[in-house]
């Protein structure tokens, strides 16, 4: 059977994360959001995979190639413009049934398994507390249908993007986009459609400290591997250490953690809980970093404190930087949310020393900030604070 993976959008409400990388090529637990899904679909034998792209499409292209090194055949189709999610569906489209898969969210094999067993023209639906943000299943009098992004908080059973469908999906899709309809759940809502509750593992990351729950759950499956050079340091628990890492004198490393390939973890710096390092990445001496992602070749020196945060590829972060871990409420479009966690920094931001961040504070993809500032504010992309 051929499934079709969507992966075209950018994953806006994810910025600064995904200025310069589509939300399905995040990393959590050091993989992109989307490998997930591919070795999903290999451990369900179903080999021949259609991936949609568009926004960045070659970094999808470049890490995932063929598909070969990971077992499965992958072509490519390009959505030119992001119209919705019908509008990307209908770019994959194929003469026979297939399943169908949104590659930003984390899935398991057995959500596979269950549409793989389900009858045409299903879509797997799950509970979520943020319901407000997906396509949510409203009960009517007649019929149940999909509205997206409802206003009202009380249904809490959303549309997962999980689904099995025959090519006369496609038909319906072409005549709705004849009336300007482009998102798939508006389209569902013209059909008969059967709804399965899924009894499997799904889950979304809408904001990006969302990214902190994703990751914890990828790392529950990694074993004790200490692979490079750990100088009389104590490692406790599951912990990943790659291959040409060097882990200094007096580090105390515990919990669920993979660290990449390459890597500097100073001495006497502590890791805790369910954290992951990428490649290349140097932390300072006597640092302390807690439930946290750190992505690929960032630099910080020593001293650093950083809690339920997540830090982007390549930046530079000074001595003594402080991510505070808290609650705080935010507007992001004309909402209002409750966020819990630490700061959230972009791509090649340089951040000087002694430099603190309150909860929730996002510093954006290239931003520089001066030394010695307590910041409450997001700092937009490229922006200098000085």
């Amino acid at each position: 059977m051929r499934a079709i993976v969507l992966a075209a959008g950018e994953g806006y409400r994810l910025r600064p994360l995904t200025v310069h990388t589509p939300k399905v090529m995040l990393p959590v637990g050091n993989r992109p959001i989307l490998e997930y899904v591919i070795e999903a679909l290999r451990r369900k034998n179903v080999r021949d995979i259609t991936i949609v792209v568009g926004y960045h499409a070659d970094r999808v292209k470049q890490y995932f190639g063929s598909g070969r090194d990971f077992g499965v055949n992958i072509t490519y189709v390009h959505q030119r413009k992001q119209l919705g999610t019908a509008h990307a569906l209908y770019q994959a489209r194929c003469d026979e049934e297939f399943l169908l898969l949104y590659g930003d969210n984390i899935i398991d094999e057995r959500c596979v398994e269950q549409i793989m067993g389900a009858e045409r023209n299903t879509v797997l639906v799950s509970r979520s507390n943020r319901a407000r943000e997906y396509g949510v299943l409203v009960h009517g009098k007649d019929r149940t249908i999909i509205v997206e992004k409802p206003e009202s908080g009380e249904e809490n059973v959303v549309f997962t993007g999980i689904a099995k469908f025959g090519p006369e999906i496609f038909g319906e899709i072409e005549r709705a986009m004849r009336e300007e309809i482009y998102d798939l759940p508006k389209v569902l809502n013209r059909i008969k459609i059967n709804y399965l509750n899924a009894s499997c593992g799904w889950m979304d990351a809408v904001f990006p400290l969302d990214l902190l729950d994703l990751n914890r759950h990828a790392l529950r499956g990694i074993t004790r591997r200490l692979g490079g050079k750990v100088e009389n340091a104590t490692i406790v628990g599951n912990v990943e250490i790659g291959d040409g890492t060097v882990v200094g004198a007096g580090s105390y490393i515990s919990g669920n953690v993979r660290i990449g390939e390459n890597c500097f973890i100073g001495p006497n710096t502590v890791i805790l809980g369910d954290t992951s390092i990428g490649d290349g990445v140097r932390i300072g001496a006597q640092s302390y970093v807690e439930n946290s992602i750190i992505m690929e070749d960032t630099q910080i020196e020593e001293g650093a404190l950083i809690k339920n945060s997540v830090i982007g590829r390549d930046a530079s972060i000074g001595a003594r930087f402080t991510a505070i871990s808290g609650e705080r409420k935010k507007v992001v479009g004309d909402r209002i949310y409750r966020l819990v966690g630490g700061a959230v920094v972009g791509d090649g931001a340089e951040i000087g020393a002694v430099v603190v961040l309150h909860p929730g504070v996002h510093v954006g993809a290239g931003a520089k900030i001066a030394d010695l500032k307590v910041l409450n504010e997001d700092v937009s992309d490229g922006e200098s604070v000085r």
